[in-house]
């Protein structure tokens, strides 16, 4: 009995370790850039509160960024979902209030694709170099990364866990990506899409951010189904030739 619950707990232990790094960089850097690109366009707020650090205490919220990737981890989700603290962003500071609201929100997900493709490419290097000492085909090194990183093994290896840290750090980039696009207020696809419509419909549209997250939450646990059935395909295609655009060169 405390043999399994040590074991356990020694499996938690390192499946956070392995999710950690991708949490921090997704997160973070995502909020970061919708500052960076509001600053950019005119509004100094999150500049002015600090918020244009690496410093993840200032971005930490204690649901989003600590309990809810804990309870997934401890449930065994394929997905590891996590949110920093939203950066402030007063769009009456814009110089150009469409172009601003539309750079701004673009600049989060799209840093998420951007990470996602970088992580890709600094794992393929990593085969790459490792096939090279070892004499193992860098195509066989992916298939032991990949097995590692989902289906989990007892036998714990360096190889193993770095391949898990970059795997988990490309899918939860393309995951916050493709989810923060998603067109329903307050998510970040809401406000490029509201920054293409007439005034009146505009703040009309984004006054649904009100009540956003509920549609959001009761689209992925009682629409479960049906949302992953659209997400999935986009993630595994994003996942395939975005993070791992490197495979067809093996």
């Amino acid at each position: 009995m405390i043999g399994n619950i040590f074991s356990e707990f020694k499996d938690f232990l390192l499946q956070l370790l392995i999710a950690l790094p991708g949490i921090y960089l997704a997160v973070v850097l995502h909020e970061v850039m919708h500052g960076y690109v509001a600053m950019k366009n005119g509004d100094y707020t999150a500049k002015s509160l600090g918020r244009l650090t690496l410093n993840p205490i200032k971005h930490i919220d204690i649901f989003g960024s600590i309990l809810m990737p804990i309870l997934l981890l401890l449930l065994r989700s394929n997905i590891i979902f996590a949110y920093a603290k939203p950066v402030p962003i007063n769009p009456t500071y814009f110089r150009n209030f469409r172009k601003g609201l539309r750079n701004t929100s673009i600049a989060g997900p799209g840093t998420n694709l951007v990470l996602s493709f970088i992580l890709g490419s600094l794992y393929g290097l990593l085969l790459f170099i490792v096939s090279v000492t070892s004499k193992i085909s860098a195509s066989e090194l992916l298939n032991i990364g990949l097995e590692y990183a989902i289906l989990g093994t007892s036998k714990i290896s360096m190889f193993g866990v770095i391949s898990a840290i970059f795997i988990y750090a490309i899918r939860i980039n393309i995951f916050l990506a493709i989810f923060n696009f998603i067109p329903i207020p307050p998510l970040d696809g809401s406000k490029i899409v509201a920054s293409f419509l007439p005034e009146g419909a505009m703040f009309k549209y984004l006054s649904i951010g009100r009540i956003g997250f509920f549609i959001i939450f009761a689209l992925m646990f009682l629409g479960g189904r049906i949302f992953w059935s659209f997400l999935n395909p986009a993630m595994n295609f994003l996942f395939l030739n975005l993070g791992f655009w490197w495979r067809f060169l093996l």
